[in-house]
């Protein structure tokens, strides 16, 4: 498994957190409780997906960011 499908959903897991935190304390809710173990297996759920998706999609359908001018 590479490093970029281990760590890509953690960096997603951690980049949602301020807005998760945020969730929790505008509707009163306690996180652990609520959404913290749930984003955790989600988390871990995507690690797999990620490895496959690296695997199996094809690059020859991948989005470039230089433009082919015609």
């Amino acid at each position: 498994m590479s490093l970029k499908a281990i760590l890509r959903p953690w960096a997603g897991f951690v980049a949602l957190q301020p807005l998760t935190l945020l969730w929790c304390y505008l509707y009163d809710l306690s996180y652990w409780s609520n959404l913290g173990i749930f984003s955790i297996v989600c988390t871990m759920y995507l690690i797999p997906v990620y490895e496959l998706y690296e695997r199996y999609y094809p690059k020859s359908l991948s989005i470039s960011d230089t433009t082919e001018e015609v």
